[in-house]
């Protein structure tokens, strides 16, 4: 049993990172309270990855991506859903709750003391202020988002899937599979090539032009406008070129859900920056997923990484940290090697590692089917890879940096 009944554990955010720490604090036996304030989505936690593949596709349904329920917990545990943390006060242990609807307001709300505050906001869709609210132009980030794309889908519109990254490139490959026409523009030269690089971008192309995916790279999209509710969506272009579609998603990325903490004595400038253990400079409010911050031991450098598994391995790290604290032991550092994967077209491509800075880049074949297979190396050290249908040799990669790097960087919080 750790802690004691009389402290309290502010839990902000719903998605898998929350889950996990509500989860790690009853497994370790935690009996005290546990508030946790779950967001403006008013549903339970789910699997983010599914909704553009398997959901979009109608593979599965909503209640079967949902993450497991809630047992019966030893903790006191109270749930607050359609509510967010608002502020976090500069000068005492204790954190605002709003209503989601009347974020930002500065009166009303219930100020919460805590003796731990775990912070898992994530990440919230980057939407253009002109774009907002057009009909037929959606961003994909929630549940919501989802369920409202696929009522756009019945009508079988035309789509144009802006940007192609990761989201954006498994949005046209699903759409597509569908049966859709799809167009996939992008400011690149290449889908993906910021995250996988020039080779496996070429391969992706390559891929969306073989299933019939119209592409547009490099171009910018400079005007939206919206015919009415049911109406065509008109796209205009930085070469002065317009095109039409039913359904526009905008895959723009994402921006750190961290703005409520201004002002309260964090280091904010890249998401929520925390040690290599994963506190922050206030010790007992500490962050996991998209949002932290860290110093990864592996690779002797900060990092954020918005990937799913990492969100509940930084979650579990998290609470073992405190825990350690409690106990008057110092915590280990979170040193891990990021691992993210994407399913397009009956394929899944595979990373591993930290690919930013890296100096050289070797292209083989791994498996039978004769796909890319890329090692990064920075400074002759090899500190990411990543494959097509390739997982033994990516995961055998993954032991080795993990190997290498903590034998090179060494292990401190």
């Amino acid at each position: 049993m750790v802690g004691n009944t009389s402290q309290t554990i502010v839990v902000a955010g719903g998605s898998l990172a929350g889950h996990t720490v509500v989860a790690e604090l009853d497994r370790h036996g935690f009996t005290g309270d546990v508030v946790w304030v779950r967001g403006p989505e008013g549903t339970a936690p789910y699997s983010r990855p599914a909704l553009s593949k398997e959901l979009i596709r109608g593979r599965v349904t909503d209640e079967a991506i949902r993450l497991p329920a809630p047992r019966e917990y030893g903790l006191r545990l109270r749930i607050m859903d359609l509510a967010v943390c608002a502020r976090l006060d500069p000068d005492a242990d204790r954190v605002l709750v709003t209503p989601a609807a009347e974020a930002g307001r500065e009166t009303g709300g219930e100020w919460i003391p805590f003796d731990a505050l775990f912070v898992c906001t994530g990440m919230r869709a980057r939407l253009p202020k002109g774009f907002a609210g057009l009909p037929g132009v959606h961003c994909l980030r929630t549940l919501a988002d989802a369920g409202r794309i696929r009522e756009r889908l019945a009508g079988r519109p035309r789509a144009v899937v802006v940007g192609a990254g990761l989201v954006g490139s498994e949005m046209a490959a699903s759409l597509r599979s569908c049966g859709l026409p799809v167009e996939l523009v992008d400011q690149g030269r290449l889908p993906m090539e910021p995250v996988f690089g020039a080779e496996l971008g070429r391969f992706s192309l390559e891929r969306h032009h073989a299933h019939g995916v119209t592409t547009r790279m490099p171009a910018t999209v400079t005007g939206l406008s919206a015919a009415g509710p049911e109406g065509p969506v008109s796209l205009t272009f930085d070469d002065g070129q317009e095109t039409t579609a039913g359904l526009v998603i905008l895959g723009l990325g994402a921006v750190t859900a961290c703005d409520w903490l201004d002002g309260g004595g964090l280091d904010l400038s890249d998401g929520l920056a925390c040690d290599a253990a994963l506190r922050t400079a206030r010790p007992n409010v500490l962050a996991a997923g998209d949002v932290a911050n860290w110093r990864n031991p592996v690779f002797g450098e900060r990092m954020r990484v918005e990937h799913w598994s990492n969100a509940s391995a930084q979650a579990r790290h998290a609470v073992g940290s405190w825990l350690a604290g409690q106990e008057g032991r110092e915590p280990p550092a979170f040193a891990d090697v990021p691992y993210f994967w994407s399913d397009q077209y009956g394929l899944k491509y595979q990373m591993v590692g930290h690919a930013r800075g890296h100096d050289e880049v070797r292209v083989e074949e791994a498996g039978g089917e004769g796909y890319p297979f890329v090692t990064y190396l920075k400074d002759g050290r090899i500190v990411a890879a990543a494959g097509v249908n390739a997982p033994r040799a990516v995961m055998r990669m993954k032991a080795r940096i993990q190997s290498e790097g903590t034998t090179t960087q060494g292990v401190h919080a």
